[in-house]
């Protein structure tokens, strides 16, 4: 029986929800403008390199009548969650960053059709659910598993100046003291307890590209406790 785990509840296991069928999953629409300019040749195109977000359409049933009893449970775990992770059963280990995006009348699907559709709006990538800490010593290369660059959060434990350098990225790391949390996807730099440390940060925001990454750093540092955020398109 297919299901579905959204909001650490699972579908069939917790309110008796199955999947029909495996739902249709369009890759995200990278973001392209277009303009056409008199006497040139083709359109000139601007790439801003990110994507739209995605919407899935999960067509579902119910084991039994027995779900009428649990109608404001489930509107509360599926409407009430806001965004999530949803992991569909046919791909555990992969993840989407999802919202329940329409209304749904449970008590008149279930009594005339015993099934309806769920609309997740997503966020455009599948991220991976092991999304373990790889700690480094000494340089290296990290493998980046997933099908597009990814937005890695970086503690660096050391001390004074330090320069990181990932790929052709180079990170300018400036008097830190113990250490600094270099985040990517919040395009922040601060410690555990929240404090804004971006006036110890020169450069951009470290990415690792899909394959290889060569890390490697000068100055003062122990070691790199990295969450590598691995997505797929």
């Amino acid at each position: 029986m297919l299901s579905f785990n959204f909001n650490s509840k699972d579908s069939f296991n917790d309110y008796g929800i199955y999947v029909l069928q495996n739902p249709s999953i369009l890759s995200p629409k990278r973001r392209v403008t277009t303009s056409n300019i008199p006497g040139r040749n083709s359109s000139l195109r601007y790439d801003e390199n990110t994507y739209e977000d995605i919407t899935i359409s999960v067509s579902c049933g119910v084991k039994d009548d027995s779900i009428a009893d649990k109608i404001d449970d489930i509107k509360g775990w599926l409407i009430g969650a806001g965004e999530s992770e949803l992991i569909f059963d046919f791909q555990p280990n992969k993840k989407y960053i999802a919202q329940v995006v329409n209304s749904i009348d449970f008590a008149q699907s279930i009594e005339i059709f015993s099934e309806f559709p769920i609309i997740f709006n997503c966020r455009p990538f599948k991220y991976a659910v092991d999304n373990s800490i790889i700690t480094m010593t000494s340089s290296g290369i990290i493998n980046n598993i997933g099908t597009i660059y990814s937005e890695p959060k970086i503690k660096v434990f050391g001390s004074g100046d330090i320069n990181l350098n990932i790929g052709s990225q180079v990170i300018n790391l400036i008097g830190i003291n113990n250490y600094i949390i270099i985040d990517s996807v919040l395009q922040d730099c601060y410690d555990d307890n929240g404090s804004n440390l971006n006036n110890k940060m020169n450069g951009e925001f470290p990415i690792f590209n899909a394959g290889d990454n060569n890390i490697s750093w000068t100055g003062s540092v122990t070691k790199l406790e990295i969450t590598p955020n691995w997505r797929w398109l």
